[in-house]
């Protein structure tokens, strides 16, 4: 079991206030807890390459000396994040919808389906879907708790900034939502990271987040799990599912033919 190196936090988070929380984070581009942010950034951008999550770890730690050098492939990194939250965030949904009981009950196979169906930019076929799933799987619940975080985030700002010294919408992104926000994406981490623990999807012994390999939430760090908004599965969704072969990632089952005179089916 791998647990996070991040201290506690000096105040407790618990029921906050979302909309002055929001509000006073920001409406200015300061980090206020930056040890716990940063190596919350370092684990969600490199779970599993200890030296490139050193290095990225060393430039962030550079930024108060007026440091201008940015983290490696950074704006692909979050790119990769928002898949990867696709997937998380709509397993979540099947298993809170309790969709698919007849057929296995809900799997990261199968909001991958629904990912590579929904999505509208390049690279989101179930190939590519299932390498950045095994990236990113083992933080998973933090890329989906910032992703989230992101989007709430930009719906409270409209298109309008927080304040005159804070980001402008357009510079929302889950990095940003880590390093501003790094004890709300811890509290709605913790209530992904437990879903993702509870549940043994059909045939498998064990659930969809590795237990050994998570890179679990500190318990002691004063943060208590904060559910995000509750979604549903669209019944255009549940038609994808319910045509999607098993081992076919959603293609539509091919018609039977009979060969003629020998002849290979075509």
């Amino acid at each position: 079991m791998r647990v996070m190196e991040i201290p506690p936090f000096p105040r407790r988070l618990e029921n906050p206030d979302l909309e002055n929380l929001f509000e006073a984070r920001l409406s200015q581009a300061i980090v206020l807890w930056p040890e716990q942010a940063i190596s919350l950034v370092g684990c969600m951008g490199w779970p599993n390459d200890v030296a490139a999550r050193d290095e990225g770890l060393r430039i962030l730690r550079s930024w108060p000396e007026d440091s201008k050098t940015v983290p490696a492939r950074l704006r692909r990194i979050q790119y990769e994040w928002l898949r990867v939250a696709d997937i998380f965030h709509t397993y979540r949904d099947l298993m809170d919808g309790k969709h698919q009981k007849r057929r296995g009950g809900p799997s990261i196979g199968k909001a991958i389906t629904l990912v590579e169906a929904n999505a509208e930019s390049r690279g989101t076929g179930a190939a590519s879907l299932w390498l950045l799933w095994d990236r990113y799987k083992d933080v998973a619940h933090l890329v989906t708790s910032a992703t989230v975080i992101c989007a709430e985030a930009r719906t409270r700002a409209g298109n309008e900034p927080f304040g005159p010294f804070g980001l402008s919408v357009d510079q929302f992104g889950p990095f940003q939502m880590a390093m501003l926000m790094p004890d709300l994406v811890l509290a709605v981490g913790l209530e992904f990271e437990q879903r993702g623990l509870s549940h043994i999807p059909h045939a498998r012994s064990e659930p969809a987040l590795d237990p050994e390999t998570l890179w679990r939430i500190p318990q002691d760090i004063n943060v208590a799990p904060l559910s995000p908004p509750a979604r549903k599965i669209r019944s255009q969704d549940l038609a994808i599912l319910h045509a999607r072969r098993a081992g076919n990632r959603g293609r539509a089952n091919p018609h039977e033919t009979t060969p003629v005179s020998g002849c290979p089916p075509q």
